[in-house]
């Protein structure tokens, strides 16, 4: 998919490049003039509108785009082989002494064994690890939403008690008067007074 987006821009963006390198600034030229008629250039050029200034701008300073030399050696080179063109290869840019590039099967076989999970036993051992760690965190949790509704359910009974023990039978039916005081016992004898 990268490829696909990036080979027109690519396309798009040499000619662009290569336009403004041609094209000479007359005297008294500005810089906005001249990229304006770097653009009429290309549209008369192309027949349409350059719309990747950003990635130009982005580029232009780039070794690549400053010597199109290198880009043209790499790509004829190519032409008689079958080897895919690297879009992201390497620039004619002396390497650092002592790095030497690696080739690329060492490259590849790098990457792809960090990726695919060489290790099929050290993986289910992580995920062993994992699914009890988030068992015991699952576990955690509801131990506390239990003890958190137990605590709930008891200060509502609590409360609920010292509402009985408030109500008043002067003036009740004695039958009724009896219910009460038998609850009231109840309470009582289910919270003791402290001891001293």
């Amino acid at each position: 998919m990268l490829t696909g987006k990036w080979t027109p821009m690519n396309t798009s963006v040499l000619k662009f490049n290569q336009l403004v390198q041609e094209t000479a600034v007359h005297s008294g030229e500005n810089d906005d003039d001249h990229m304006s008629r770097v653009h009429t250039l290309y549209d008369a050029t192309v027949g349409g509108e350059f719309k990747h200034r950003s990635a130009w701008l982005f580029l232009k300073g780039k070794h690549k785009w400053t010597n199109p030399d290198s880009t043209l050696q790499r790509r004829n080179r190519l032409l008689g082989t079958d080897e895919e063109p690297e879009h992201f290869g390497d620039d004619d840019l002396p390497r650092p002494p002592g790095l030497q590039r690696l080739a690329k099967s060492q490259r590849t076989s790098s990457n792809s064994t960090a990726s695919s999970g060489s290790n099929p036993a050290a993986y289910q051992e992580f995920m062993a690890e994992q699914y009890e760690l988030d068992r015991k965190a699952k576990m955690t949790v509801l131990e506390r939403e239990s003890e958190d509704r137990r605590r709930l359910i008891q200060s509502q009974r609590i409360a609920e008690d010292m509402r009985v023990l408030q109500i008043d039978t002067r003036g009740m039916d004695a039958a009724d008067a009896a219910i009460i005081n038998a609850q009231k016992a109840r309470i009582r004898a289910a919270y003791p007074p402290p001891t001293n």
